[in-house]
């Protein structure tokens, strides 16, 4: 159920332009505000109490899914959930429109661009023209493991619980990021925690669909230091496993990055899914 669950959706969201009604940013935020305005949710809000906000849409989602119902109705809950979880329609457009850019040689708008994307991360932003490509690819590549390969090693793992205990600890990390205070350390913690080990698979995924022998050492020498950022494991790794040698006009053109990334991306989807299916057909996944 897994794997068909999985395949449906990624289907459905590459096939469909997805309305914000069906992406679950939408409904989070409505959430979380609903929350600020009770007085639930600040920034002297006792850890407590901000680990039962998270939790409470995780506990919804598996009742919901699990115990109130069974069988073909709990599939289609399920897969419903995953479709909200995944993806990102803004993410989609800012990717468009910074190829658009490129292809002028607008490298302010490149610029504006990657700051578009650079919420909550420890990845820098370039200022130098020459280096505008580089940049969006590292901060593209990582929102892409954010919205498709952790949601889907969350589903995987724990069902649609998982993936939404994710994206609701993502969106809440995403209100505070850019503040300085207990709560948003705390979530930063929490975030590092939750993005270790499956930074670190997707990582080892993107090594065996790219360039394996550059790769390697780096994702070795990344597995035993727990505190190194996993935007930076992530990026590094994926610098290293680009199978392709780009020529020196390639690399003047800001887009040529981003779209290496997006393609590595893109194959370790799929190496992800012949994972699940192996999994799926040894009994491990369900």
């Amino acid at each position: 159920m897994i794997l068909i669950s999985l395949l449906l959706v990624l289907a459905l969201e590459r096939a469909l332009h997805k309305q914000p009604v069906w992406h679950i940013e939408s409904h989070l935020a409505n959430y979380l505000s609903w929350a600020q305005e009770q007085q639930w949710l600040n920034r002297q809000t006792p850890s407590l109490q901000l680990v039962l906000l998270i939790a409470l849409p995780v506990l919804i989602t598996y009742v919901i899914a699990q115990w109130l119902f069974g069988g073909f109705i709990s599939f289609i809950l399920q897969s419903v959930i995953l479709f909200l979880c995944l993806g990102s329609e803004s993410l989609r457009t800012t990717y468009r429109s910074f190829l658009q850019a490129a292809e002028r040689g607008d490298t302010e708008a490149c610029h504006l661009f990657t700051q578009q994307l650079g919420h909550c991360t420890q990845l820098d932003i370039a200022e130098d023209a020459a280096t505008q490509g580089k940049s969006f690819g590292q901060h593209l590549l990582w929102l892409n493991y954010q919205h498709y390969a952790a949601v889907i090693i969350f589903f995987t793992a724990f069902g649609a619980a998982g993936a939404m205990a994710y994206v609701t600890s993502r969106e809440c990390y995403r209100l505070w990021c850019e503040t300085d205070n207990e709560q948003s350390r705390a979530l930063a913690k929490w975030q590092h925690i939750l993005d270790y080990l499956p930074v670190r698979i997707t990582a080892f995924g993107l090594l065996l669909v790219g360039h394996f022998s550059r790769a390697m050492p780096v994702w070795l020498t990344y597995l035993t230091h727990p505190t190194i950022a996993n935007e930076k494991v992530l990026t590094e790794v994926a610098a290293k496993a680009e199978d392709v040698m780009l020529t020196e006009a390639q690399q003047a053109d800001p887009a040529c990055e981003p779209k290496v990334m997006v393609t590595l991306a893109k194959r370790n989807i799929m190496l992800l899914l012949a994972l699940i299916a192996i999994l799926t057909m040894v009994g491990v996944v369900n």
